[in-house]
């Protein structure tokens, strides 16, 4: 299509025209849920997340009389409402607990997992470094040395209870770590997808 063609286009959905629209849809469907397919590996997860992207297209239509490019801008849109969507996914404590589970595995055989491995490996560790000092102790020996709370408690002289309030407070802090740091984002859910 050419730009000319493209804007009229363009605004035409932004007057609200359905069947230009519907169009569009067809037009960038593949592409949108390509990426989110990509990045989820999850074909349910990319069809809801492909509505939800174009649903909003839809409900902001009038910034597309602004647009030039369709195909760049609606990339953009999907890209951020993807990752905006797998940041709230990698930042549940139930996954960062799951991650910092495998700084504990073997070694991978694949060059690039061993990379990946590494990056992870470094981001949860900056991550750890800024744990309080009584709270990194006692995720260290949970997470690291495999040491059960009532182990923990006893070691340390502080109750059951405490150390389980300790392991919530190191992966609160570790999300908000991760929250602080958006550029190590990317990373994590990169290392999320291939773990899942």
């Amino acid at each position: 299509m050419d730009h000319g063609n493209e804007k009229q286009w363009l605004l035409a959905v932004a007057s609200g025209d359905e069947r230009s629209f519907r169009l569009l849809v067809q037009q960038y469907w593949p592409q949108v849920y390509g990426t989110a397919l990509r990045l989820t590996r999850s074909p349910e997860q990319a069809k809801d997340l492909s509505q939800d992207i174009f649903l909003k297209l839809w409900n902001n239509r009038q910034k597309l009389s602004e647009v030039d490019n369709a195909g760049t801008f609606i990339y953009v849109c999907a890209r951020n409402l993807i990752m905006d969507f797998l940041s709230r996914k990698v930042l549940r404590t139930d996954n960062l607990d799951m991650l910092t589970g495998h700084l504990q595995a073997d070694p991978l055989p694949d060059a690039q997992a061993r990379l990946e491995y590494r990056d992870l490996e470094s981001i949860l560790h900056k991550a750890i470094e800024h744990l309080p000092a009584k709270v990194k102790e006692v995720f260290i020996l949970h997470r690291f040395q495999g040491l059960s709370h009532p182990q923990i408690a006893r070691q340390l002289n502080i109750s059951v209870v405490s150390s389980q309030t300790y392991i919530v407070r190191a992966l609160r802090s570790i999300r908000e770590y991760l929250e602080r740091h958006p550029e190590r984002i990317f990373t994590l859910l990169v290392l999320l997808i291939a773990f899942s």
